[in-house]
């Protein structure tokens, strides 16, 4: 396959535990939302988890509701994983789906399924919108020279020190700059998506959703505030990844 999309998701989870299989609507849980979702790019979906008995159990959920590719590789190493998914499947471009963006802009990665090196996001865009869209070349230039088992959830340090060039995608006004939260990372960003998802049909577009928001604007206030903790975690993670690289 040429082009894919990949879903990056595992069982464990510091926050908020086992997430991933946590049921968001009616029998829905969050693993159904990301592929239901993902169908809408247009390109075959590959589950990229780890080896890790703890993740067992998703594989077996999405095997027997979904008929989709599953690639298990390292657990720490996000990047060599990604690495040996694209070499097995042959998969030239590819957008990155997070596990934690169940309310993800489908329509963003399939007007932009085109990169020599890595799509990215505005700074200011809603967190959980967009992840990135990445090449087989970038994802080999990442790869080079780090150690096996080497913690790299956080990218960016990366794409720093081997001096890979980014472009960022133009986006509707509407995302950015709004104190919206549409990722799963605590109980306060769950007890939002119920309440999205029992307005909305799970494959929902994203920018009904933000207007919905922004018109309730009290729902905000049930997660919001977990941005600030989100951010400081995530310069935490990034900080440790520079130290060991």
């Amino acid at each position: 396959m040429q082009k894919a999309v990949i879903i990056t998701a595992r069982t464990q989870s510091s926050r908020f535990p086992r997430k991933i299989l946590k049921r968001i609507s009616g029998k829905k849980r969050s693993i159904d939302i990301l592929i239901e979702r993902s169908k809408k790019i247009g390109h075959p979906i590959i589950l990229a988890t780890t080896t890790s008995k703890e993740d067992d159990k998703l594989c077996k959920h999405v095997k027997k509701y979904h008929n989709i590719k599953i690639f298990r590789g390292n657990k720490k190493n996000k990047i060599r994983r990604w690495q040996l998914c694209f070499k097995k499947y042959n998969i030239k471009i590819a957008s990155m789906i997070d596990g934690d963006d169940l309310c993800f802009d489908y329509n963003l990665y399939k007007n932009n399924m085109f990169t020599k090196s890595i799509l990215c996001c505005p700074k200011n865009i809603i967190t959980g919108i967009f992840t990135n869209v990445l090449s087989f070349g970038t994802i080999n230039k990442l790869s080079k020279n780090i150690k096996r088992d080497i913690d790299t959830e956080m990218i960016e340090p990366l794409i720093k020190k081997k001096n890979i060039k980014k472009k960022i995608i133009k986006v509707n006004k509407i995302f950015l700059n709004k104190k919206i939260r549409l990722t799963f990372d605590y109980k306060e960003d769950y007890i939002l998506l119920k309440k999205i998802f029992k307005k909305f049909p799970t494959s929902e577009k994203t920018e009904n959703i933000v207007k919905y928001l922004l018109k309730n604007k009290n729902l905000n206030k049930i997660n919001y505030f977990r941005e600030h903790d989100w951010k400081k975690n995530q310069q935490l993670k990034t900080k440790n990844t520079y130290l060991n690289l």
